[in-house]
């Protein structure tokens, strides 16, 4: 008999939902737009979208910004641009509204854990997802489980600081710089000095990068240097076999081949041959990722307390 789990994740912009296979196969998929209009009414959205699909399902695996306790009530903290849901159980309510069991995660450490179930961290003892966003999100992952560190802080690369000595603030941290928003587009239009209000989408963005366009080709290579500078650090911290970087943005192989090439420019003549050089691949199931991840969660924490 086919088992069913019922995936959300939980954007900024929109909340996607899944039902996923016992396989880890999508068979049914949609999305509603982000309510902010707290969290009863988050709820109630999904329970609407969880009751229309007229299934028997296992678990809900929920995927969401902000830092997890590690409880079995899916407590959020910060939450991201959803402040509302800062301190909020979400993992129960929808538990107790829906009548099974449900796990919340961090939807960096979703991505790394779907990337791992069946994409590109699949068979990678220690792997690590990098998720380029408007700030930088990840996971790690080693030998199947997620490294949450002494705080469940671990993998929140936008901490990252970029600037020694400077206190932590949003303009000196590794969000700020290789954040889509704040380390490309604001770069163009410095660069270009257009108004920093003036409104493009990645499409606008990398159609400019495509086009030759001088400011938005070097406004790329500058922040593919942060990046590709941040991945050695965490090369040398972490030791990963694999990078696996996400988000809407690594859907252009542009920038897979400049962060190719910021990589190859720090090891190309090193002198200590013996630093393992980072590998880097495109993320395989794009945004779908935090769905499979947030089910393979749900999946582990239900086998743990069986």
């Amino acid at each position: 008999m086919m088992k069913y789990f019922f995936g959300v994740d939980i954007g900024g912009t929109a909340v996607k939902w899944a039902v996923v296979t016992g396989d880890y196969e999508i068979v049914r998929n949609g999305e509603f737009k982000t309510l902010y209009d707290g969290t009863e009414v988050l709820v109630n959205q999904i329970l609407k979208v969880y009751q229309e699909q007229d299934l028997m399902f296992e678990g809900i695996g929920i995927s969401v910004p902000g830092t997890l306790n590690k409880d079995a009530d899916g407590t959020v903290k910060g939450g991201g641009v959803l402040s509302y849901l800062d301190g909020v159980p979400l993992g129960k309510l929808v538990r107790e509204r829906c009548g099974i069991p449900c796990f919340v995660e961090n939807d960096g450490v979703s991505c790394a854990l779907g990337e791992y179930s069946c994409g590109a961290l699949r068979g990678c003892r220690v792997g690590v997802a990098v998720v380029l966003g408007t700030g930088v999100g990840g996971g790690i992952v080693i030998n199947g489980d997620v490294f949450k560190g002494a705080h469940a802080f671990a993998g929140e690369f936008s901490f990252l600081l970029e600037r020694p000595g400077g206190p932590l603030k949003g303009e000196n941290m590794l969000g700020m710089s290789c954040g889509w928003k704040a380390g490309l587009l604001d770069e163009i239009l410095k660069r270009k000095g257009l108004p920093m209000d003036t409104v493009m989408n990645g499409h606008d963005i990398f159609g400019l990068i495509h086009a030759g366009d001088p400011d938005a080709r070097e406004a790329l290579r500058k922040f593919c240097r942060h990046l590709a500078t941040q991945i050695h650090n965490l090369q040398v911290i972490i030791d990963p076999e694999v990078f696996a970087i996400g988000g809407g943005i690594s859907n252009q192989p542009v920038l897979m081949e400049e962060l190719q090439k910021a990589l190859d420019a720090i090891y190309g003549n090193t002198e200590f041959k013996q630093a393992p050089v980072p590998v880097i691949v495109q993320c395989c199931h794009g945004s779908a990722a935090n769905l499979l991840g947030a089910v393979y969660h749900c999946r582990k924490r239900m086998e743990s307390i069986e």
